[in-house]
């Protein structure tokens, strides 16, 4: 309700508007008054799809000449945003539920054969699922990680100086690590050389033969790095019968275990302590692994392989 007219004799007191009329009983009301809308004449709902709608355009499209949208943009674009400020855009979009966001780099898998290599895929791990003694599908890939720790936030007390990351002069020495994680168990196997190369693939392939030596169907999905495609590598994939699958190209995020190695670095990588001790450094991160040498529901959960209903069915 807004206020017309009159003078106020009553004293103002907190409360709601309903409270008005009898803390200044010499002036007149009008039922409904006050505040314009936020965003006329649409809903709430309707502003929100509209503002969505329009973000996901180019600004180009509206005869805008730049790349990324600006709330001078936004409210020379959307009709009922035009007369207000920029502080006041910043604000209808913030109710909205709109911020401003880092952008992801995306990269679409330009393989002319991805729906048939991904069938591929999924049948052998349905095969997997259904015939747990038969067959087995072990997601495959490798990580580099150097003696300099990788900085990311911390939690610190506010308005105080960062955390300091320690390091020290010196060759950033890298460590490579070759690992698959069983599709089904979340059993990780892993090896962990100063390099990778088509030799420690070679011992690598030997090495998952020996941990599942009575299965018939061992399935090893993998990326496209040429070195999994060398002869000699093929020929020992062949000599342990393992069935290589190949992803799709540039389509990471069909291989599980990225998110393995996403776990490790949070948990491990990430400003650790082990700048002057390449060796600790290491043990750290075969302490972290040796977690899921058994298996690992956790795990699987982890890497978008099972569900949380199943996790919280099954247990650990």
């Amino acid at each position: 309700m807004g206020c017309t007219g009159g003078e106020g004799n009553g004293r103002w007191r907190r409360g709601s508007t309903a409270t008005w009329p009898r803390a200044w009983p010499g002036w007149r009301f009008v039922q409904g008054g006050g505040a314009s809308r936020l965003f006329p004449p649409l809903t709430a709902t309707e502003a929100g799809e509209a503002v969505a709608h329009l973000l996901h355009q180019s600004p180009r499209q509206y005869g805008i000449d730049v790349t990324r949208w600006r709330l001078a943009d936004v409210g020379q674009v959307l009709s009922w945003l035009t007369r207000r400020s920029l502080p006041g855009i910043y604000k209808v979009l913030k109710r909205l539920g709109f911020s401003r966001k880092q952008a992801q780099a995306f990269i679409r898998s330009p393989d002319t054969a991805y729906a048939l290599k991904w069938r591929a895929i999924l049948a052998a791990y349905q095969d997997a699922v259904e015939h747990p003694e038969q067959a087995v599908l072990l997601f495959g890939d490798e990580l580099t990680y150097w003696r300099r720790p990788a900085v990311r936030a911390v939690h610190q007390r506010r308005g105080q100086k960062q955390r300091r990351v320690v390091n020290r002069p010196g060759a950033n020495t890298q460590t490579r690590i070759v690992a698959v994680v069983n599709a089904c168990t979340g059993q990780v196997t892993y090896r962990q050389r100063s390099r990778v190369g088509r030799f420690e693939l070679v011992a690598f392939y030997e090495q998952l033969r020996q941990d599942y030596p009575a299965v018939p169907r061992l399935y090893l999905v993998l990326d496209n790095w040429p070195t999994h495609k060398h002869p000699l590598v093929l020929e020992a994939a062949q000599h342990h019968a393992l069935r290589l699958l190949f992803l799709p190209t540039y389509a990471s995020w069909l291989n599980p275990i990225e998110k393995l190695w996403r776990w490790l670095r949070q948990d491990v990588l990430h400003c650790h302590p082990f700048a002057d001790d390449l060796d600790h450094l290491r043990q750290a991160v075969t302490r972290w692994l040796d977690r899921f040498r058994s298996g690992s529901r956790h795990l699987l959960f982890f890497i978008g392989l099972l569900s949380r209903v199943e996790l919280n069915q099954y247990g650990d």
